[in-house]
């Protein structure tokens, strides 16, 4: 069983379309847990028409679920802005921490506050969301400061579409969106990295 958790001391960042992306990619290769700690319930709000092609339940429901030792991933979507105290115990509670992150300024501060407070050791890695378009080069050059400052990164990012409101609008994964086909092919290909930690 694999365990990631995704966390991020700033909102906004696509925390929980991460995490719902992420469990899509996985559910294609085993039984797979979306864990809802965030009490905004987002994935569960995006879960609620019963078309994703997991399982998703909040932190109350998880012990029962897990006992039944059938899931092969577990993905968690933590609460937003989790105290630093809270880090540490994420991050020893799982196989792989994932920090989303805009290319913005403030949002890559908040990745820098929260690396510093993660356990000696933690096996994490940050992942560039909602990157805009080419030509402009925002996600290029949040990535460049990201690996010269030490942060363990995907070098995928994730683009910026239309297709993940329409994804939440209708409760479809990303990949059963009409139109969603090159938003997902980001998933697709972060896979090629993502693959060799769980």
């Amino acid at each position: 069983m694999a365990i990631i958790t995704l966390t991020q001391f700033k909102g906004g960042v696509g925390k929980t379309t991460s995490a719902v992306c992420l469990s899509t990619l996985l559910c294609e290769r085993g039984e797979t847990l979306l864990i809802d700690s965030d009490l905004n319930r987002s994935a569960s709000l995006w879960a609620r028409k019963g078309k994703l092609p997991f399982t998703v339940c909040d932190d109350r429901e998880a012990p029962k679920l897990l006992s039944k030792g059938k899931y092969e991933y577990i993905i968690i979507d933590t609460p937003a802005r989790p105290a630093s105290d809270e880090i540490e115990s994420l991050a020893k509670g799982c196989d792989l921490m994932i920090i989303p992150t805009t290319p913005d300024p403030l949002s890559l501060a908040a990745l820098a506050q929260i690396a510093k407070v993660l356990p000696e050791g933690t096996n994490y890695r940050c992942l560039l969301t909602m990157v805009p378009p080419k030509p402009q080069k925002d996600g290029a050059e949040a990535l460049e400061a990201l690996e010269r400052n030490g942060f363990p990164s995907f070098k995928r990012t994730i683009r910026r579409y239309k297709a993940y409101i329409k994804a939440t609008d209708l409760g479809l994964s990303l990949n059963k969106v009409p139109g969603g086909g090159i938003a997902w092919s980001d998933w697709t290909t972060l896979w090629e990295e993502l693959k060799d930690y769980v």
